[in-house]
């Protein structure tokens, strides 16, 4: 595995998201096959935006509400959950007008990720369905903090809650778990193909990475290089690009240093 004592990252663009709104709070971001980035604005907008890698804007992907995090499933669908309206929608992106699908829970609905035609959902536990939404199983985790963002593997899940970020199987049993003592307020989460994994410390203005292990940590990012309370985080393992989303409205494009 990787050291994480060696990696680095150069900031390659900043997407200056348009701020339609007097606020924003950018709570969600994936990068496509294509290049393009999505985010997501759970303030007051009823749609994921589209942006090229150049930082142009391209489309508003309407959705039921506003959106707290997605997840890509294919090329053509996206599965996107709504906090505490309390239900998740799957959105066909290949259809205009977008087509939707409504799943209604009675837990709150933020992290969300997909997996090997699976949906994670934390919620009351970790709620995992099938990609019609059809609940399968559930796993009981003790919730520091409700609105944590979570990510998957092949056989791991990652979640984060206040000062900690925990690795478990996908049935549930502890792996490791991490504490950052410095932070009260760890939010996105995402992890490359090495198992590293990388961590929004909101409060303190940094991204934080960790040993595939959870032995280890580091400051990462900073906000020297342009972070200003970054919130979600996604990493594409094809480009070798780590994407932050700021609070207020910016999405900064990092390259991996070989």
């Amino acid at each position: 595995m990787k050291s994480i004592d060696n990696i680095q990252f150069q900031l390659r663009k900043t997407v200056n998201v348009e701020k339609k709104n007097t606020s924003m709070w950018l709570t969600g971001c994936t990068m496509l096959s294509n290049g393009n980035v999505l985010i997501a604005d759970h303030v007051g907008k009823n749609f994921i935006m589209e942006y090229s890698k150049d930082g142009k804007h391209i489309r508003d992907i309407p959705c039921s509400n506003e959106p707290f995090d997605f997840t890509v499933m294919g090329s053509e669908h996206i599965a996107v959950s709504y906090g505490n309206n309390k239900y998740i929608e799957i959105l066909d992106m290949k259809n205009a007008p977008v087509e939707s699908n409504y799943v209604q829970f009675n837990g709150e609905c933020y992290g969300i990720s997909y997996q090997d035609n699976k949906l994670f959902i934390n919620m009351n536990g970790i709620v995992i369905t099938n990609i019609t939404g059809e609940v399968l199983k559930t796993l009981n985790i003790n919730w520091q903090y409700q609105r944590l963002y979570l990510k998957t593997t092949k056989d791991k899940i990652y979640f984060t809650s206040n000062s900690t970020v925990t690795c478990i199987s996908m049935s549930g049993e502890k792996i490791w778990e991490h504490t950052v003592k410095s932070s009260v307020s760890l939010r996105g989460i995402t992890v490359d193909d090495h198992e590293t994994v990388y961590v929004a410390d909101s409060d303190s203005n940094t991204v934080i990475t960790i040993q595939h292990d959870g032995q280890y940590s580091r400051h990462l990012l900073t906000k020297s290089d342009g972070l200003c309370k970054p919130n979600a985080l996604h990493y594409n393992i094809d480009e070798n690009v780590l994407l932050v989303c700021n609070f207020s409205g910016s999405v900064m494009l990092y390259n991996l240093v070989e």
